[in-house]
């Protein structure tokens, strides 16, 4: 089976860990599971004064390559969950 790959923006990938690492390093993929996320937790939805705070989270996680973990924690520690 070949699992090798081209995403629609051109960047090829050889196989499953490949893909993994193309998509763990697009803060498009962490923003819009934050935004879900956030929209869940919050029970609203996330709004456009709402997407400076998403994105100030998923670009503090990036070092730690956007892991769960740190996202649901920076979530939780963030302005946009302690003040709703």
């Amino acid at each position: 089976m070949d699992a090798s790959g081209v995403l629609p923006d051109g960047r090829p990938f050889a196989g499953p860990s490949d893909f993994k690492k193309l998509l763990a390093d697009d803060d498009r993929l962490a923003e819009a599971f934050l935004e879900q996320l956030a929209t869940y937790a919050l029970r609203r939805v996330m709004t456009i004064d709402d997407l400076d705070q998403i994105r100030l989270i998923v670009e503090s996680t990036k070092a730690d390559e956007h892991r769960l973990q740190s996202l649901i924690r920076r979530l939780v520690l963030a302005e946009l969950f302690t003040q709703q």
